[in-house]
C-alpha cells in the first residue's frame, strides 16, 4: 500500500494493516527518502525541514509504530536506510546529510533500548548507487566526481543494497548484530575524499 511517511496517522494505519493482513510483522525496511544538493548558503529552512521531515522524521515514525508490535511479540529486526552522505561531509548535502546523520543516531538509540525486547534496529549506508534519484542528482562532473572518490571505481547496484538488507532482517544470518551501520559504499567511507587527494601530493612529494 501507498502512504506518505510525513503522515503520522497514514502510517500507524498502514504499519496496523499490514500486521493484521500480511503479518505478523517481523521486518522492516526503513527506505523512503528524499535529497537535495544545494550549497548551504542556499539552503532554505523550508527546504531543511522538508528532509528532516521525510529522512529523519518519517522513519523514525515508521519503525517505531513497527517495534511496538515487534517487542509486544519479542522477535523483529529494522533497517533504516540512511546514507554515506550521513557520516562523511559532501558539498551540498547540509541539510541531506544532517537528516541521515540524524537517522543513524537514532537507530543506535533504538536499538540500545529494544535489545531486550528482541527488536533488532541497525541502519545501511549506501553510497553512489544506480538509482533514478542518484542520476538526477549525479550529473555530468559530479558523476565522475562520484567515481573517483569510490576505490571500487563504480557505482553500485540496487540490488546489492537490497542483500546487505536481506542478510541484517535474516536472524539466523545477522542475530548478534544491533546498533550498527554497515556501509555499502564500494570503500568510499574508508577512503573518502583523501583518495585523490592523497594521490596527488603523493604526485607531488616523488615528482
Amino acid at each position: 500500500m501507498q502512504l506518505d511517511v510525513t503522515d503520522e496517522p497514514a502510517v500507524q494505519d498502514a504499519i496496523a494493516r499490514c500486521d493484521a493482513e500480511f503479518g505478523p510483522l517481523v521486518g522492516l525496511v526503513n527506505s523512503a527518502g528524499i535529497a537535495a544538493d544545494v550549497p548551504c548558503l542556499e539552503t532554505s529552512t523550508a527546504l531543511f525541514r522538508k528532509l528532516l521531515e521525510v529522512n529523519l522524521i518519517g522513519s523514525f515514525v515508521v519503525a517505531r509504530e513497527a517495534a511496538r508490535r515487534m517487542a509486544a511479540r519479542g522477535k523483529g529486526s529494522i533497517v533504516n536506510i540512511a546514507s554515506v552522505s550521513g557520516i562523511r561531509a559532501n558539498s551540498g548535502r547540509v541539510a541531506y546529510g544532517a537528516s541521515k546523520a540524524g537517522l543513524l543516531l537514532a537507530t543506535q538509540v533504538m536499538a540500545m533500548e529494544l535489545a531486550t525486547s528482541g527488536v533488532r534496529v541497525n541502519a545501511l549506508a549506501p553510497g553512489p548507487i544506480e538509482t533514478a534519484l542518484v542520476r538526477e542528482l549525479h550529473q555530468g562532473d559530479a558523476h565522475a566526481a562520484w567515481t573517483s572518490a569510490v576505490p571500487q571505481g563504480r557505482y553500485g547496484s540496487p540490488a546489492e543494497v537490497a542483500e546487505a538488507a536481506l542478510f541484517l532482517l535474516d536472524e539466523s544470518r545477522s542475530s548478534f548484530i544491533t546498533g550498527q551501520t554497515l556501509c555499502v559504499d564500494g570503500g568510499f567511507t574508508a577512503a573518502g575524499p583523501i583518495r585523490p587527494a592523497y594521490k596527488g601530493l603523493r604526485d607531488n612529494v616523488l615528482g
